[in-house]
């Protein structure tokens, strides 16, 4: 194989030798707060547990993707009429600072730089937050806050380790516009990739084959090689029909897709999506740095509203809730033979 990632998310379970036999080399994990009560004091238990779990995936042959905390997280819950509302559920301790001011930015640089230090060794690659152009986790911040964070992030681990590769991931093009255009422009020297997270055929309209657009117009935009931090395709859920969700309301509300590509959300339609997609990164391998799936398993519930029986979060997996391959696995072994083989 050559030196391109391929990597996904996966829950600790996740059977190592499973993982191989697809080609995945790369982890991608996420480090909360390490902190209980201000920079460089008391570790956090859920730190220590995370870095632990990283030196397990090293130890079994894996490389690491490690993502800085955000500020919290946005979920829907049902309001007195029944319908979806969102809510939003800050993560931050109360000596962090007020999200957005100068004391909070040093503090998440200084973060950061603890972060990049303490796990050196153990994680190579770096995401700043996540997806800070799109409400569910930006919260609070406006635009130009979220690019300070960005920004303070990405100094923060290169002071912590200059060799580690450092970068953020937009949700999308459209949204993250002026986001890159800040970074690019104010932090370029501290940036090693272009992250996008991109999920064609399901959260936005269009064929796999954009792919090999949008990588060539990001590596375009910032001179940077492209990292897709996330890409997929749902293999359950029926598609809205013209009026069905009201205005506004996620989808959630109705636990249907607006969009949807080929055969549909099928497990059949997930391994087609797939195959496409890998044909448009291959159009595109000499700006193409990785890719991480969204994600390794099935999942049992929807993050967002909680429900067992909502498609929005739960089977976007290259195995299913027993870990049993689904046709997408195939789909993307193959995939990663013809890109870098």
């Amino acid at each position: 194989m050559s030196n391109c990632i391929i990597g996904t998310s996966a829950s600790e379970s996740a059977d190592p030798a499973l993982l191989k036999q697809a080609h995945i080399g790369w982890i991608r994990q996420d480090f909360d707060i390490p902190f209980v009560d201000g920079v460089g004091g008391q570790l956090s238990d859920k730190y220590v547990r995370s870095k632990e779990q990283a030196r397990r995936w090293v130890a079994q042959g894996f490389r690491m993707m490690g993502v800085s905390h955000g500020l919290g997280i946005g979920t829907y819950k049902p309001d007195a009429t029944g319908q979806m509302a969102f809510h939003w559920q800050s993560e931050l301790p109360d000596w962090y600072g007020e999200p957005g001011s100068d004391a909070f930015m040093a503090n998440y640089q200084a973060v950061c730089r603890f972060l990049a230090d303490d796990l050196r060794g153990i994680v190579d690659l770096w995401q700043i937050a996540n997806e800070l152009d799109i409400p569910l986790f930006v919260g609070p911040l406006s635009v130009t806050q979220a690019a300070k964070l960005l920004e303070s992030g990405a100094r923060g681990l290169k002071e912590g380790n200059p060799a580690a590769l450092v970068g953020p991931n937009m949700g999308g093009i459209q949204r993250g516009y002026y986001l890159y255009g800040r970074l690019y422009r104010d932090a370029s020297d501290v940036l090693d990739y272009v992250g996008i997270d991109g999920y064609l055929g399901t959260w936005e309209p269009g064929p796999p084959q954009l792919w090999s657009e949008r990588i060539a117009l990001l590596h375009e935009l910032t001179g940077k090689p492209v990292l897709i931090n996330e890409w997929g395709f749902a293999s359950r859920g029926e598609v809205l029909r013209e009026g069905e969700l009201p205005s506004g309301a996620p989808l959630c509300q109705s636990r249907k897709w607006q969009f949807s590509w080929g055969d549909g959300h099928t497990p059949a339609g997930q391994a087609a999506f797939v195959r496409e997609a890998f044909r448009a990164f291959a159009k595109q391998k000499a700006h193409l740095m990785g890719l991480f799936f969204y994600r390794w398993e099935d999942q049992s519930h929807c993050w967002q509203c909680g429900a067992p029986d909502c498609p929005i979060e739960t089977a976007w997996g290259l195995v299913d809730l027993h870990g049993a391959p689904k046709p997408s696995f195939t789909a993307f072994r193959e995939g990663v033979e013809m890109l870098v083989g």
